[in-house]
């Protein structure tokens, strides 16, 4: 073929068309290496996952309007008290509302302050419904240790709540195939039922629940064995060391977020550190407390004490 397409002198011959005018010759695209082509493949999916970054982080982000404030009060009693009249009120505007109580000692004089008020006649509670954080492994409901215990003693069976709307963390079982089947079954509660408002306290590592430090942030209801120094503890109160739950039961952070909205607290020298974290710090699984900064509507109390490495009294996080 070539041939044909040179003169006797070896010189390339030209294509002409009926008016005698050139006809440019087109050049051959050669075919693009298959590395060339993946690469640039590559380089156009890696383009669409900044752009997507991009978007996710700078524009709906900036849509998401966040309502996060920390109020630090004097004393304890001081913040018992304004958290106390703001879950009135939130039940006065939505008296079916569903809320998600805390345990441990933090939200005790609350729960008194609440009592005090119903006794008063000034809330009532019959129709709100009630869920719980967490739980001890392998504990009956009348074991004076178990978090379904203590939260019915010492608040709801004090008020007008009704049993119907009580939804609290099955903690009975024997076998870690027990425990993993209440987990489940409370997530698919939590599935249908979307908490109004959930109540949180936490601990002087900014653990929430049994959710502690480096804790997966996408987990739901789950079991956690709990550690050997914490077992000890706690062997006092159920006569040994054998007696003693090797595992729990608790909300997993995802869990927690799905709240509509969260009231925070916090008291004592301890939790100082956990607080900055929320309001003045960055997201980190060393402080699971701190992914309170990824919600959009948080409201944390604390006394003095637990906010003295904050300035301000009143601050927007």
């Amino acid at each position: 073929m070539e041939e044909k397409d040179k003169s006797q002198k070896g010189e390339e011959l030209l294509d002409i068309n009926e008016k005698g005018v050139i006809i440019e010759k087109k050049e051959e695209k050669k075919p693009e290496k298959k590395s060339e082509t993946f690469t640039h493949v590559l380089l156009a999916f890696l383009a669409l996952v900044i752009l997507g970054l991009f978007l996710k982080i700078f524009i709906f982000n900036k849509n998401i309007e966040k309502n996060n404030i920390y109020h630090k009060l004097k004393t304890a009693d001081d913040m018992n008290r304004n958290i106390g009249e703001a879950i009135i009120r939130f039940v006065r505007k939505n008296p079916k509302a569903k809320i998600g109580l805390a345990t441990g000692t933090t939200p005790e004089g609350l729960y008194k302050y609440l009592i005090n008020k119903y006794e008063k006649g000034e809330v009532s509670f019959k129709d709100v419904q009630f869920f719980s954080l967490d739980g001890m492994c392998g504990l009956e409901k009348t074991n004076q240790n178990s978090y379904y215990y203590i939260l019915t003693h010492s608040f709801l069976n004090k008020i007008d709540a009704q049993e119907k709307n009580i939804h609290l963390i099955k903690e009975e079982g024997k076998t870690l195939q027990d425990f993993e089947k209440n987990a489940q079954e409370y997530n698919e509660l939590l599935a249908k039922n979307q908490l109004d408002l959930q109540l949180l306290s936490f601990g002087e590592n900014g653990h929430i629940g049994s959710n502690e430090p480096n804790t997966d942030l996408d987990l739901l209801t789950h079991i956690v064995e709990i550690n050997p120094e914490t077992r000890e503890k706690k062997k006092a109160n159920f006569g040994g060391l054998e007696n003693t739950p090797k595992y729990a039961i608790t909300q997993g952070i995802k869990n927690v977020l799905q709240a509509k909205e969260i009231i925070a607290m916090a008291k004592g020298k301890g939790k100082a550190k956990a607080v900055n974290e929320i309001v003045n710090g960055f997201y980190t699984k060393n402080c699971p407390v701190s992914v309170l900064k990824n919600h959009n509507k948080v409201t944390l109390y604390s006394d003095e004490e637990a906010g003295e490495l904050i300035k301000e009294h009143n601050k927007k996080f």
